[in-house]
């Protein structure tokens, strides 16, 4: 038996229903599962659902078995009652079993009497193509139930899933753990096979589990299950038992040494537990912006991940600077990757301090800033131990002394601004409209996140970008930053209720007669992965099952329509295709250095709102009196612009080059125009400039969507807003094109 089959053995359970036992000749097994963190066993979705919806529910038991070492170095069998705890996707009420299971296909269970188990040791990244890895789980495949052992390698992937190659599962072996021999980690989960290839999902998946519908009782238990993980291998290193563990066995790997890191297996479990005793971060955001922000202080120079990195601890943020190196010419490049480290546990415990002073257990923080001060006076360079010693000055109080809120360090500055852009493209030969989700730093830089070349229909595009768009706010959202999303579209589209979108599943919506429900709930784009906002720790994971989510006071603002909490503006996909106008920069510069003024968008007075048998009339109607505006004025027009008068009106006014334009997106009476003109106005003047008029819109918008509030203060429409600055990003954006037709049978 290797090293790697003696320590995975006792971590492997075989799961099926209460009874007196899983002989073969009488009780077949569901499939197999394995132990990451104590009391807690991860398996597929699947094999739970053998056992029908209530067990899928958590309102009926399993029966899970392992073999536990005893003190002569035996094996022997233990039994407990299990009950899933996390399970996705959960099948609804009144569904029959799934077939195949749709991914993410996990579950969490809660095992009764396993509190003494050991536990595997999952990675802390994305595994590396190719890499070789060893499959693990229960079969009777020879007639005779037994563990059983194959190797084979990581060949690929395919969507989200992982592709196996060599030793393929067979039955039985679903649920069990995929291990990367190169760093002696769990990276997958086995979930089944093809004709000629095996099928996994990777542990990185485990975030996909807490569903956004049931608020962030499912966060709080994974975070808690993840934070137990890491400190029950860190007990481990001081464990006076003669059998190994992960972290010994690890230390041996050379993929764990130099040169490849210079962060060793002991210093990454220590770190880690010492990272798990911190307030979990508000989201992915916080993590990339702070792996950026050290990568630039090591480094001296800021470069951009062009991969989107969908990480949700703070120890997968540590994962992301291992092998970290310098940029030199040629390639190569000396390691800096326990520098990075450092710096960025030490920028952690300072946040923590600074975000949730008072919150954290005084020994255990003054404990972390001994140990990091420690590693910082035994580093080789005395400028990064200067840099982490400074960061940990007035936070490492001796144990029992407490912090007071005078030993919080003061708010960082704000760093980089990371936006969102959505791209919708001029619909294709079916009516479908291509469609990508991308980053933006600082206005420069893109980074993308998703994108479907086949598209959605108009009336789907909510339902379609729910899950893309939530990832990226996630990613952008942090420190004091809640990331803004611009929505390039093409004019037929403009009024498109993209400010009353919202990113919770199943919220409801301000009715659009346009568009449908103006929320998530006709078309389910796939499962939400965000986690952003959510601010509980450091409570027990039983507390986290038992409390319940139906506290009146708590509000989950994913489901709030977007542009109540954020920015959320129009611009024309069009336009953006092609180098800028001088008269488009020209009226930016106008918008930009203000005092902005409201001009009606046809050239009429706004009491005269839009009259239903006005016909625009040769083909640039309005053009004349556009460009004649001055370049601080911005057109506003009472009505929608996706068609009719609107939207030759539209189109004049961005030939023209105006960047600013407003106009109310519903139907109405045209009485209201005197009204709408009147508020808007007051919005324009408020604002004074372009920077400005975010923040004007956005409470104009939170009272609109309160009836009462919008009756009370006369208040009138749907309010949609075009800012369109040029050059960002500085550089077209691709055109957008239907795909090529698949060939006969393709």
């Amino acid at each position: 038996m290797s090293a790697f089959d003696e320590l995975v053995r006792p971590s492997l359970a075989r799961i099926g229903a209460p009874g007196d036992g899983y002989a073969t000749d009488r009780d077949a097994y569901w499939g197999s599962g394995f132990f990451i963190a104590p009391g807690w066993l991860l398996t597929c979705a699947h094999v739970v659902g053998k056992g029908g919806a209530a067990v899928c529910r958590g309102e009926n038991a399993l029966r899970v078995t392992w073999e536990e070492r005893t003190t002569a170095g035996d094996l022997r069998e233990r039994t407990g009652t299990g009950t899933a705890v996390l399970l996705a996707p959960r099948p609804g009420p009144g569904e029959p079993p799934r077939d195949p299971w749709p991914f993410p296909d996990l579950a969490l269970v809660r095992v009764a009497g396993a509190d003494d188990v050991r536990c595997l040791w999952l990675s802390d990244r994305e595994p590396a193509a190719r890499a070789p890895v060893g499959l693990y789980g229960w079969s009777v495949q020879t007639g005779e139930l037994g563990v059983r052992h194959g190797t084979g390698e990581l060949t690929g992937s395919d969507a989200r899933a992982l592709l196996l190659g060599g030793s393929l599962p067979i039955g039985g072996l679903s649920g069990g753990p995929v291990l990367d021999l190169r760093h002696g980690a769990v990276v997958g989960v086995i979930k089944g096979r093809r004709r000629e290839e095996g099928v996994a999902v990777p542990v990185t998946a485990l975030h996909e589990l807490p569903d956004p519908r049931e608020g962030r009782a499912g966060t709080d238990v994974l975070r808690e299950v993840l934070r137990a993980h890491d400190l029950h291998h860190v007990r481990l290193l001081d464990d006076p038992s003669s059998y190994a563990h992960w972290t010994a066995l690890r230390a041996g790997l050379p993929a764990l040494a130099p040169p490849v890191t210079g962060i060793g297996a002991e210093l990454r479990t220590r770190l880690y537990g010492h990272l798990a005793e911190l307030p979990p971060p508000a989201g992915a955001g916080e993590v990339v912006h702070l792996v950026e922000e050290v990568k630039e202080q090591v480094r001296g120079e800021r470069l951009r991940s062009l991969v989107l990195r969908d990480v949700r601890t703070w120890r997968e943020g540590a994962a992301l600077l291992h092998g970290l190196r310098t940029l030199e010419p040629g390639g190569g490049g000396t390691l800096v990757d326990l520098d990075a480290v450092l710096l960025y546990a030490a920028k952690a415990v300072r946040r923590a301090v600074r975000d949730h002073p008072g919150s954290v257990d005084p020994a255990r923080l003054s404990a972390f800033a001994h140990w990091l001060a420690g590693q910082a006076d035994g580093h080789r360079h005395w400028a990064v131990g200067e840099a982490v010693r400074a960061l940990l000055e007035g936070v490492d109080a001796p144990a029992g002394d407490g912090l007071g809120p005078a030993a919080a360090p003061a708010a960082a500055p704000p760093g980089t601004r990371t936006d969102v852009l959505v791209k919708v493209g001029a619909p294709m030969y079916d009516g479908r409209h291509p469609w990508t989700v991308q980053l933006i730093h600082d206005g420069l830089d893109v980074t993308p996140v998703d994108a479907d070349d086949r598209g959605a229909r108009a009336e789907d595009l909510a339902g379609a970008l729910r899950a893309p768009l939530a990832r990226a706010l996630g990613q952008g959202d942090h420190d004091e930053h809640l990331a803004a999303i611009e929505v390039f579209l093409p004019r037929a589209l403009f009024d498109l209720p993209v400010d009353e979108w919202q990113l919770l599943p199943d919220a409801p919506a301000p009715p659009d007669p346009a568009y449908g429900s103006g929320g998530w709930t006709a078309t389910d784009g796939g499962g939400g992965d965000t986690d952003f906002a959510a601010d509980g720790f450091g409570i027990g994971i039983d507390d986290a099952i038992d409390d319940a989510i139906d506290d009146d006071d708590f509000v989950d603002e994913r489901s709030m329509p977007l542009g109540m909490r954020r920015s959320v503006v129009v611009r024309d996909v069009r336009r953006n295709a092609r180098p800028p106008a001088p008269e488009w920069r020209k009226r930016w510069r106008g918008a930009v250095r203000g005092p902005l003024a409201h001009e009606p968008l046809h050239g009429r007075s706004p009491a005269e709102g839009h009259p239903a048998q006005v016909r625009p009339s040769g083909r640039y109607p309005y053009y004349g009196a556009l460009s004649a505006m001055d370049d601080t004025s911005v057109p506003v027009y009472c009505g929608p612009v996706g068609s009719g008068e609107g939207q030759a009106a539209m189109k004049d006014a961005l030939m023209a080059g105006h960047s600013v334009v407003l106009w109310r997106r519903d139907r109405h009476d045209h009485d209201e125009c005197r009204d709408f003109h009147r508020q808007v106005a007051h919005v324009l003047g408020t604002a004074g400039r372009a920077e400005g008029l975010h923040e004007q819109v956005r409470d104009l918008r939170i009272s609109l969507y309160d009836p009462d509030t919008a009756r009370e203060r006369g208040l009138r429409g749907k309010l949609a807003v075009l800012v369109d600055p040029p050059d960002r990003p500085p550089y077209a954006a691709e055109t957008m094109r239907p795909p090529p037709l698949a060939a006969p049978g393709g």
